[in-house]
């Protein structure tokens, strides 16, 4: 148990690392070091973007998102934490910088949340132990419908994030599969 909430305290300060910049952001125009689609000023975004959000609806819901999946993301590799988050932020904000609808910034954590989500679902399939196996149908059960955000259907929301987070999720689970016992 001791080293679950270990490993939960890095998603614990990685939302307070999130809460420290968007306060900033009211003082500092620091909003603009989103992803901006194929541009070359725009791929700083794809390292910066996830700590950056608009509003305090838009932070709030992301910090309830990545508090809850990464708890789950702790359920299965407590170990792996980081070597989970940073293929998701990597891979998702590329793939968010080469599809992004041009003329925009992508801000936000979503993309990170739906990393999360793709590695929780896809790690019981490429897993296949009971332990993954019971958390990705867990998952699936409780936030699959989260799914619906990979699609366009909301004006202002960057679908291209989720989906690119998504997909992130879905490759960093194959190449975790090595990772699943030690």
């Amino acid at each position: 148990m001791k080293n679950i909430w270990s490993a939960y305290k890095k998603i614990i300060r990685l939302v307070i690392l999130i809460w420290i910049v968007f306060f900033l952001s009211r003082f500092f125009p620091i909003n603009e070091y989103g992803i901006i689609p194929r541009s070359a000023g725009g791929l700083a975004g794809i390292f910066f973007a996830p700590f950056l959000h608009y509003d305090m609806v838009h932070i709030v819901e992301n910090s309830i998102g990545l508090l809850a999946l990464g708890f789950f993301l702790v359920l299965m590799d407590q170990n792996r934490v980081y070597h989970t988050l940073v293929p998701v932020i990597l891979l998702g904000g590329t793939g968010t910088w080469l599809i992004g609808r041009s003329g925009s910034v992508h801000l936000g954590a979503s993309g990170v949340i739906f990393g999360i989500l793709g590695y929780l679902v896809a790690a019981g399939l490429f897993r296949r132990d009971l332990k993954s196996v019971i958390i990705s149908v867990a998952v699936l059960l409780l936030y699959g419908g989260m799914v619906i955000g990979v699609l366009p259907t909301v004006p202002h929301v960057s679908w291209e994030n989720h989906l690119c987070g998504f997909i992130a999720g879905v490759i960093t689970a194959s190449g975790n599969k090595a990772g699943k016992r030690k």
